[in-house]
């Protein structure tokens, strides 16, 4: 009976060590997300109120990954988003000195997106600043990319008005999770 326990105990560690030696990390860059901000729809009772200033849909296609990778199934885990980038892209003259705060939120719908996953926020905004790196949450995503799609949505404070009647900005992401595939 001991060696019974003994041999399931190391077949166990024997398995764990070879599900950890198959398994493969999936870094996968968001399209680039361009939207503009209009003056006329942050007016002055907007500022200091938090506002939803974009949204992006995002889909993964897990079949199509894994298929890419040879495997026909298998679990994902260690979901989260990194390097979360927000760059003012025109007026290329302008600068973030109107934002007080931001913060990139995941969730599965619109309606409670305000109320998802926090991912990353703004620290300080140095002045002059024309692209903003947002300090990262280490936010579990997994379930939301077994899901397959959701949304992400930057929401931010104001300061006071926008510097030109129209800002064109940029929100780029990237996507990372571990894929571990189960036998066939």
């Amino acid at each position: 009976m001991f060696l019974g326990i003994v041999a399931a105990a190391f077949l166990t560690t024997s398995c764990e060590k070879v599900k950890d030696l198959t398994s493969f990390s999936v870094s996968l860059p968001s399209p680039e997300h361009q939207f503009t901000l209009d003056s006329a729809d942050y007016t002055l009772k907007s500022i200091a109120s938090e506002t939803l200033f974009t949204y992006q849909h995002i889909t993964v296609n897990i079949d199509s990954i894994l298929n890419a990778h040879g495997v026909s199934s298998a679990t994902i885990t260690n979901g989260n988003i990194t390097n979360v980038v927000v760059t003012i892209l025109l007026p290329e003259d302008k600068n973030f000195d109107w934002l007080g705060s931001a913060r990139l939120v995941a969730g599965t719908d619109l309606q409670t997106l305000s109320a998802g996953t926090q991912i990353a926020r703004t620290g300080t905004i140095a002045p002059g600043s024309i692209s903003l790196s947002l300090i990262l949450d280490n936010a579990a995503i997994t379930n939301l990319i077994n899901n397959n799609n959701f949304y992400l949505g930057l929401y931010g404070t104001l300061l006071g008005p926008l510097p030109a009647s129209q800002l064109t900005l940029s929100l780029n992401s990237t996507l990372v999770f571990t894929i571990s595939p189960l036998g066939n």
